[in-house]
């Protein structure tokens, strides 16, 4: 019986098509799941949304006299309008940071839990509108509550729930969070103009932040740079 294996060069061709493949499927693999939990946090996003207008029609103490409120995924979470997607106490979702006695909501792209983000709801002539807050893509050195507040505000100035403005050579200008520089600078709206502080202006009457564990809307009076740091002064509270 006459047996016949591979030769040398045989081997190698074969190991060179293999590499030749391998470089080739891998990279699409991985676009593909990318690809595939782009579209996963997408759904996801929009169930957030759907859920906390759901959260508003049935609670519409919420908005207590004012057309805009934030909430967190974590009280979605916690009055069960979100299921979560992995229980609390896990090293992935920490009860003290994601505060949710519940569980988890989490990113598919990252393995992250999303608890922080939030919800801007919006009073609109045809109903109750949202839309989903990334906190993550306003990064901030400090973690202190005084500092989210900041970046709630700073959010607010970015995305045109808030309009704000300062005093700058005795006229009145728009003015916004410039998170680009670290430390977030106050600046005049489309300049490098720094100003040491950016109010909510006097005619918008929607200054009102769902902030916290406390339960309540707080009224913002804007953003203050003192020394070099950022802080947010409060006039009022109206718990809900």
């Amino acid at each position: 019986m006459n047996k016949k294996g591979f030769t040398l060069v045989e081997l190698l061709v074969v190991v060179v098509i293999i590499a030749v493949l391998s470089v080739i499927i891998i990279p699409s693999v991985i676009n593909i799941n990318k690809s595939i939990n782009k579209r996963l946090l997408s759904e996801k996003i929009e169930n957030i949304e759907s859920s906390a207008i759901l959260y508003a029609n049935n609670n519409e103490e919420i908005f207590n006299g004012t057309d805009v409120v934030y909430v967190y995924v974590y009280e979605l979470v916690d009055a069960n309008y979100m299921t979560v997607d992995i229980a609390a106490g896990t090293d992935t979702c920490k009860v003290a940071t994601e505060k949710s006695r519940v569980g988890c909501v989490i990113d598919p792209t990252d393995k992250t839990s999303i608890n922080n983000n939030y919800v801007i709801l919006r009073k609109e002539g045809a109903g109750v509108t949202a839309t989903y807050v990334d906190t993550t893509e306003t990064p901030t050195e400090q973690t202190n509550e005084s500092v989210t507040l900041v970046d709630a505000v700073c959010a607010g100035y970015a995305n045109g729930t808030f309009k704000g403005q300062a005093y700058s050579d005795g006229r009145i200008v728009e003015c916004t969070c410039d998170k680009a520089k670290s430390p977030t600078k106050l600046v005049i709206k489309g300049t490098n103009t720094p100003v040491t502080a950016c109010l909510i202006a006097g005619e918008n009457v929607n200054n009102y932040l769902k902030y916290g564990d406390t339960k309540a809307n707080w009224r913002v009076l804007g953003v203050y740079d003192l020394d070099g740091t950022i802080t947010a002064k409060m006039i009022t509270s109206d718990p809900v």
